[in-house]
C-alpha cells in the first residue's frame, strides 16, 4: 500500500527563530533503544548555556559533529567514557522546535526510538514551550560550494540564505529510486513523523550483530519482497525518502547551528553527514555565523 502524499497527524506553526532558546519547562520521555531493546528515560532540561549536550553517568557529552564516535546505523557521540547513541531523530526534534539551548539527561545508552520518527520528541517540546533569549548567532551560512563523497553517495551544500534540501535514494523494488526537494524546510513538518525503514532481508544480519534488539512493526517500516509489511502501510508515499531527510536534519543540527544553504544528498547516510559537517568546519571561510 503506497498511499499519497499527506500528514496523519496536526503540526503548529511557529515564528522564525532569530535568538538562543530553550526549553520553557522540564519534561520526561520513557521509551525502549532500538538497538538496545532497553527501557531507557530522558529528563529535558533548561539551558543557559548555548547548545544541546546529554548527560550519561555523570558525563557531559555535546551534541557536537566533533565529539561523534560511532555512525554505523546511528549516530553515536562520546565523551567522558560515556556514550549515547541514536541521537538523529532527537535531534531533528531540536530543530523542527526552534530549540538551540538544552540538557538531556539520559539514563541508559540509547535514545528511545518511540514510533520510529521525531513526533513524539517535537510534541513534548511542543508542549513545554520555548524560551528565548536576547542572543543570536544561532545561524550558520554556507558561504561556497562544500562537498564530500563516497563512490555514488555524496553530500554538497551551496550558498542560499534559507536551509533547500533534495535528497535522492535507491533501494530495490518496491521502493527504488526516490527524490525529494523541501524548499522551506524549517515548516516542512510532514518529515518530523516519517519513520525510520528496513529491508526485511537485512534484519537477521542486524540482529546477528546485535543490534536491533527493540526494532518493531511498531517504530520500523519494514519493507518485504512486494510491499511494506506495516498492516498501515505508509504514512505518505515518500515516507522513506523524508526519514533520510529527517536523519539528515538530525545530523546537520549537531553541527551546533540552523545551517543555510542549498543541499543536495544522494545516498547519504550518518557516516557522509558527519564528513561533510566536518569538511565544512575544516575552513572558517566555508562559513558564517550570526
Amino acid at each position: 500500500m503506497w498511499p499519497l502524499d499527506g500528514s496523519s497527524q496536526t503540526c503548529h506553526s511557529r515564528p522564525m527563530i532569530k535568538r538562543q532558546t530553550t526549553i520553557n519547562r522540564i519534561f520526561k520521555v520513557t521509551g525502549i533503544g532500538l538497538h538496545t531493546g532497553r527501557e531507557v528515560n530522558l529528563e529535558f532540561l533548561p539551558r543557559r548555556e548555548f547548545g544541546i549536550a546529554f548527560v550519561h553517568n555523570g558525563n557531559l557529552i555535546p551534541a557536537r559533529y566533533d565529539m561523534v564516535a560511532d555512525t554505523r546505523l546511528s549516530t553515536l557521540i562520546a565523551s567522558g567514557g560515556s556514550s549515547v547513541s541514536t541521537i538523529e531523530h532527537l535531534m531533528a526534534a531540536f530543530y523542527f522546535s526552534g530549540i538551540t539551548n538544552c540538557l538531556v539527561y539520559i539514563d541508559g545508552p540509547e535514545v528511545p526510538i518511540l514510533d520510529g520518527s521525531a513526533w513524539e520528541f517535537y510534541q513534548g517540546m511542543w508542549k513545554a514551550g520555548v524560551y528565548e533569549f536576547p542572543e543570536s548567532g544561532v545561524y550558520l551560512r554556507v558561504q561556497r560550494t562544500v562537498e564530500v563523497s563516497h563512490n555514488d553517495s555524496w553530500v554538497r551544500m551551496k550558498p542560499l540564505n534559507t536551509l533547500d534540501i533534495t535528497m535522492t535514494i535507491e533501494f530495490r523494488q518496491p521502493v527504488g529510486k526516490q527524490k525529494k526537494r523541501v524548499t522551506d524546510v524549517e515548516n516542512a513538518f510532514s518529515i518530523i513523523n516519517s519513520r525510520t525503514f528496513t529491508l526485511e532481508e537485512e534484519i537477521e544480519a542486524i540482529k546477528k550483530a546485535g543490534l536491533a534488539k527493540g526494532g518493531s512493526l511498531d517504530n520500523a517500516v519494514v519493507i518485504g519482497a512486494d510491499d511494506v509489511i506495516n498492516p498501515q502501510g505508509l504514512r505518505y508515499k515518500k515516507e522513506l525518502v523524508n526519514h533520510k531527510i529527517l536523519d539528515l536534519i538530525g545530523d546537520l543540527y549537531t553541527s551546533g547551528y540552523r545551517i543555510l544553504g542549498k543541499v543536495e544528498a544522494n545516498k547519504t547516510g550518518h557516516h557522509l553527514n558527519n564528513l561533510f559537517l566536518r569538511e565544512l568546519f575544516s575552513d572558517p571561510a566555508n562559513y558564517a555565523i550570526y
